[in-house]
């Protein structure tokens, strides 16, 4: 993980007040706060220690030495700092050209993110729970869907068996059934919609392992979760439809199918028989 003032932008408008004084003196002040103790930090923010520590776990660093060693690195090797989400209004382009062009860019801007908001510590984590798992659970509605149903064709593409029912009911039923050996993934961006939180609920009881991939900066789901695997805070949650967040999804997936494939020694021979049995080689 890296792009310390990336994650504190993005996290800022869901911190708690105390939290947020942290941040926002960090952000104002970089060069200061990497050379301070937290003690000294939590006094120039107007904040607590205790807060620094709740700051720098709600950003999943180890530590506060962890989270000023990600700033210096900005500080001092001049890493540019990406603000808040890129937004256009539509209405206001001039031509479809104007639309192409302003999309792109933030679909681009929009993927450089993950990169600096993705914990490669909570997503190893998660590669090691799926290895480990005779059970695999996946759970999203609306957009989300699109997402858990993606990486539920290529875990059967690697010979993984996983489970994803389409009705968020039946997704909460398959969640009470799940074990110590299990793995429930939940998507959702929000992280706050009522059935996947279920789901959540359901699999923890059960004693699965808790997965989300949800936006950055803390919410519901994430609190219910053993691991995380953020996604930027690229939309509001009342928008005009799913896209970066959707997309930013979809290279989280595409992300877990790359390491999975890297760490598993039979996947190049279930790739290629599920590849001969759809292709008109193998019919």
């Amino acid at each position: 993980m890296e792009g310390c003032t990336i994650l504190l932008n993005q996290a800022l408008r869901h911190l708690a007040p105390s939290e947020a004084k942290v941040a926002t003196y960090i952000l104002e002040h970089p060069q200061d706060a990497v050379s301070m103790s937290i003690t000294d930090l939590a006094e120039k923010a107007g904040s607590s220690a205790a807060a620094v520590v709740r700051l720098c776990k709600r950003l999943q660093f180890d530590g506060y030495a962890e989270l000023k060693l990600s700033l210096a690195k900005e500080v001092y090797g001049n890493t540019p700092s990406v603000g808040g989400p890129y937004l256009f209004d539509v209405k206001q382009a001039q031509n479809s050209e104007q639309i192409t062009s302003m999309m792109v860019q933030a679909v681009c801007e929009n993927i450089t993110k993950v990169v600096s908001v993705l914990s490669t510590k909570s997503l190893d984590k998660t590669l090691d729970a799926l290895n480990g798992a005779h059970k695999i659970l996946l759970a999203g509605i609306g957009a989300s869907a699109l997402a858990a149903m993606d990486l539920y064709q290529k875990l059967g593409r690697l010979g993984m068996y996983a489970s994803f029912p389409s009705e968020q009911d039946l997704q909460i039923v398959n969640a009470c059934s799940l074990d110590e050996q299990s793995v429930c993934l939940v998507f959702s961006y929000s992280g706050e919609t009522r059935s996947m939180l279920t789901v959540a609920q359901k699999a923890k009881q059960s004693g699965a392992t808790v997965i989300a991939i949800t936006r950055i900066g803390g919410n519901s789901l994430s609190k219910l979760s053993d691991q995380v695997l953020a996604v930027p805070d690229s939309e509001a949650l009342y928008r005009q439809g799913a896209s970066l967040s959707r997309l930013s999804q979809l290279v989280v997936v595409d992300i877990l199918y790359s390491c999975l494939i890297a760490r598993r020694s039979d996947a190049d021979a279930f790739i290629n028989a599920t590849w001969k049995a759809v292709s008109r080689e193998g019919l």
